[in-house]
């Protein structure tokens, strides 16, 4: 049997290694990870026609910016625009109608 304290530095080298993980992964690497990317695609205009991929930003203090169309329940496209979240939280995105959010969506 283990002890409580053996235990407990076992799981805090756990989340330690996957936060360093997470930090040396790319936003768009991060987000590739999340199934709910498979839903989003790159946001594309008429002065930016050739976008293959979501246009990711990496900011400081482990903030990515994004911008992507994501499906809604109409079966067209919603703009995230510049949208900015923490790498951390890029895992766990919830697309609600096209839109994203960290919270799980609220159906009315």
């Amino acid at each position: 049997m283990s002890s409580p304290s053996f235990s407990r530095a076992i799981g805090t080298l756990v989340l330690f290694n996957c936060a360093a993980l997470m930090a040396e992964q790319d936003c768009l690497s991060t987000w590739k990870d999340n199934p709910v990317s498979q839903s989003c695609k790159a946001y594309v205009t008429a002065a930016a026609p050739d976008q293959i991929t979501p246009l990711f930003e990496d900011l400081q203090d482990g903030q990515c910016a994004m911008t992507v169309t994501c499906k809604n329940r109409y079966g067209g496209g919603t703009p995230n625009l510049g949208v900015q979240f923490k790498k951390t939280d890029l895992l766990n995105l919830h697309y609600c109608n096209g839109e994203m959010q960290v919270e799980p969506c609220r159906f009315q």
